[in-house]
């Protein structure tokens, strides 16, 4: 039957050392939410997409300006790729969810705000008269974006898109300080602090909705389904741990007696025991509920090594990069305007 654990303490590390472990396994299964603001789509950009990057960074004569607008660019593939992918049968919300909704009114303004740029190039005054409309219009969106992931409705995809989106907000206000001649992107970086606290808001709701789309079931001699009432009438010694995301659609199954050895393996690397190996083959793990084991899951996925710390960690390198960007006065772009 395997003996109980000696004190909280030991409890909370063997929890700790599964947890590693599963985030581990389902990150070698793919079956991690992708909250990356950039990939490869960009290399997938429609001719005039990329055709329009170049003619974009001829508006400055600052390097990291010229970079930030094939971000933006990658940013609207992404969206328009994961959303062809949703509609091609990966399981995700409705397309008339709140969220989603915004999802898409924030594309189109991304859209329309890379259209215009491109038909008045040679026009500075049209220039930032659109530039002025369609970033109050993003920024009006975002926020009713994010009402909507602090209401409950915040899957990956969501919480993503808002990032892509207040990210390229942020870029749109250093594009508009550029041609309004201003020597620093004040608003930028006003815009860019207040994302960073919004974020802090948002990782909470984002973390109940993953509470809701993880599921661990016990294994006894085969799979069991998802089901928290599974848990009482099952019989038998337990064989192992499936983590299913039903968000991902993708799950993975541990055995117990690779549990038992990575978990005496973890505990003796790091010094939690020195006696790990010989005590995790007789510890009963069937002890630890399925919601224990799906907390331990998250509490590495919302740890400083999964997405959700990248996504925060790319708002505090961009709010530093900002902080100490001059816009270079004077500069002609190749279109002749200045």
């Amino acid at each position: 039957m395997g003996q109980l654990f000696s004190s909280e303490e030991e409890l909370s590390q063997v929890k700790d050392a599964i947890g590693s472990l599963l985030y581990d396994a389902m990150l070698e299964g793919d079956a991690i939410p992708d909250l990356r603001l950039q990939g490869d789509i960009g290399k997938r950009a429609p001719t005039y997409l990329k055709d329009l990057i170049g003619r974009l960074s001829s508006f400055s004569d600052e390097p990291r300006l010229a970079g930030l607008v094939g971000l933006v660019v990658t940013m609207v593939m992404d969206m328009a790729y994961t959303s062809s992918k949703q509609s091609s049968g990966v399981k995700g919300k409705s397309a008339g969810s709140s969220s989603c909704q915004r999802v898409w009114e924030l594309q189109e303004v991304m859209e329309e705000y890379l259209k215009r740029c491109k038909i008045n190039l040679s026009d500075k005054s049209r220039l930032i008269q659109d530039s002025i409309r369609l970033e109050a219009q993003l920024s009006l969106t975002l926020t009713q974006l994010k009402t909507c992931l602090l209401g409950g409705d915040c899957d990956s995809r969501s919480l993503r898109h808002w990032a892509s989106g207040a990210a390229f907000h942020s870029q749109m206000l250093v594009h508009l300080a550029g041609f309004e001649g201003q020597a620093e992107p004040l608003a930028a970086r006003a815009a860019l602090e207040q994302y960073k606290e919004d974020l802090t808001q948002i990782i909470p709701a984002y973390r109940r909705y993953k509470s809701n789309s993880v599921c661990v079931v016990k294994c006894r001699g085969g799979l069991a389904s998802c089901d928290p009432s599974s848990e009482v009438p099952e019989e038998g010694s337990m064989t192992g741990l499936t983590v299913t995301d039903s968000e991902t659609g993708k799950s993975v199954t541990i055995p117990l007696s690779a549990l038992k050895t990575e978990i005496g393996r973890r505990r003796s690397v790091s010094g939690l025991d020195t006696t790990s190996a010989t005590v995790s083959s007789s510890i009963n793990l069937d002890l630890i509920t399925s919601d224990q084991y799906v907390q331990a899951y998250l509490h590495h996925l919302f740890s400083d090594k999964g997405p959700v710390a990248e996504l925060e960690n790319y708002f505090i390198k961009a709010s530093g990069n900002l902080r100490t960007l001059k816009i270079e006065q004077g500069c002609t772009n190749k279109t002749g305007a200045k």
